[in-house]
């Protein structure tokens, strides 16, 4: 459940003059505007949603790795380590930054028994920013804004499955400070913390025995988690990274709200209340190989393995009962089983330097997905994915900009229905989604 985020105002917010900076004020100038244009991105009208990741997991931390499929844990040389694999951050001289976001356009179709739903077209925009600074030549700082979560499902009013979903939107943001430490010249390590701000919104039929009303959850939480790195590059042929990010609980808290008709206001039935409702969030681990068979051309595999197991079943506790008095119950308590697994994502990138100022990429993802059969819904209506990636990097002097493009698709999945879940008989089918990214990067 999840208050959504609405337009946020910044006050007081004085950057540096260029021709009065010291290296701690251009140190500090760069984090602002990271910070600044990471918690615009996010905090606009346009929010932090996608229907990309396994379950609901986003891997759109930077242009460069998605243009080769995230494939980022060994090579780590880019600001946007800081959320690939911090380790790696030890490869960045000075201080670096770096902003950008994703546009995800996601389409697909829901077959039940004499009809035919297409999921409504939207375009979301996860964002990016990050700054990495070379305390010494053994000790780095990084810090990243960015999205581990997010979702965004919608159907138009009155579809057949309008008592499980509507519509459903998950965000996140992330803010990760991270302290690398170069062990040798070739190993690295790196310890960080998570605080992350979680919102939750659903919006579903209910009451269909009283001719059906339109139910609204709406909440957010603030949770706290870790992650720790390893980076192994024992000469320019190879390069290895290991990651670990932390599970997350969200205790979320806000409000239900309905649309009462005739009939359950002659009741007392469903007056709006709060609702509260927890949930734990993924860890996951992280393996790459980078392999360089010539120096323009650079290859890596990735393999991550996410315990989506934490989320057993989606539980809301309302403040006061639903339908007080009534002989079925008074439905304080909303529970629907999950029961998700455990699941891997494969990622195959490679990049090639075609100039000094030019680099071409491409890559592939296979992504499992964590729901099975049985407790497949309307919340994430998609099946194992195939995702392809390219993208192009431009470099001069102390700027660069990275463009990705990313075609997601899935094969049809057929389900059973669930009636006291809202879900009928289906089949997922032309499933879809573009996504295009941007990133700019400068180093001080």
């Amino acid at each position: 459940m999840a208050r959504a985020a609405g337009s946020t105002r910044f006050e007081g917010i004085v950057f540096f003059q260029a021709k009065s900076l010291t290296k701690g004020q251009a140190v500090l100038r760069g984090l602002l505007m990271a910070l600044f244009f990471g918690f615009v991105l996010v905090l606009g009208p346009s929010g932090v949603k996608s229907v990309h990741g396994a379950g609901f997991a986003l891997y759109e931390f930077g242009a460069r790795g998605t243009s080769m499929a995230g494939t980022l844990l060994g090579r780590a040389d880019d600001p946007s380590a800081v959320a690939y694999n911090p380790a790696g951050i030890t490869q960045l001289a000075g201080t670096q930054t770096m902003v950008g976001f994703s546009l995800v356009m996601p389409e697909g179709t829901v077959e039940t028994p004499g009809d035919s739903t297409s999921i409504k077209n939207n375009t979301w925009v996860p964002p990016h920013a990050y700054i990495t600074h070379e305390i010494s030549d053994r000790v780095w700082l990084g810090l990243g804004v960015y999205n581990r979560f997010g979702l965004g499902t919608e159907f138009p009013d009155g579809w057949p499955g309008q008592y499980n979903n509507l519509f459903t939107r998950v965000k996140s943001l992330s803010l990760n400070p991270n302290l690398a430490y170069k062990v040798t010249d070739s190993l690295s390590v790196a310890v960080g913390a998570e605080v992350m701000w979680f919102d939750f919104y659903q919006k579903r039929m209910v009451g269909r025995p009283l001719g059906g009303i339109k139910a609204e959850l709406d909440g957010d939480s603030w949770g706290i988690g870790g992650n720790i790195a390893l980076h192994y590059k024992p000469s320019d042929t190879w390069a290895l990274g290991l990651t670990y990010k932390s599970r997350v609980k969200q205790t979320i808290t806000g409000d239900a709200t309905f649309q009462r008709n005739p009939a359950a206001t002659a009741l007392g039935y469903f007056n709006n209340t709060t609702a509260e409702g927890d949930i734990t969030l993924p860890d996951s681990f992280g393996l790459g190989v980078m392999f360089r068979p010539h120096a323009r051309l650079s290859l890596e595999a990735n393999a991550i393995y996410t315990l989506w197991s934490t989320y057993d079943k989606l539980e809301i506790t309302y403040g006061s009962p639903l339908t007080p008095g009534s002989p079925l119950g008074d439905n304080k308590v909303f529970s629907t089983e999950k029961q998700w697994n455990d699941v891997w994502r494969f990622q195959f990138g490679m990049e090639y330097d075609l100039t000094d100022l030019v680099r071409l990429r491409l890559g592939y993802v296979y992504d499992q997905i964590p729901d099975d059969d049985e407790h497949a819904d309307y919340m994430t209506p998609t099946n194992n994915r195939n995702i392809v990636t390219t993208g192009i990097g431009f470099a001069k002097d102390k700027f660069s900009l990275d463009l990705s493009y990313s075609y997601l698709w899935f094969d049809e999945r057929n389900i059973q229905g669930r009636p006291a879940d809202g879900v009928l008989d289906s089949t997922f089918k032309d499933g879809r989604t573009h996504l295009v990214g941007a990133s700019l990067s400068y180093r001080f």
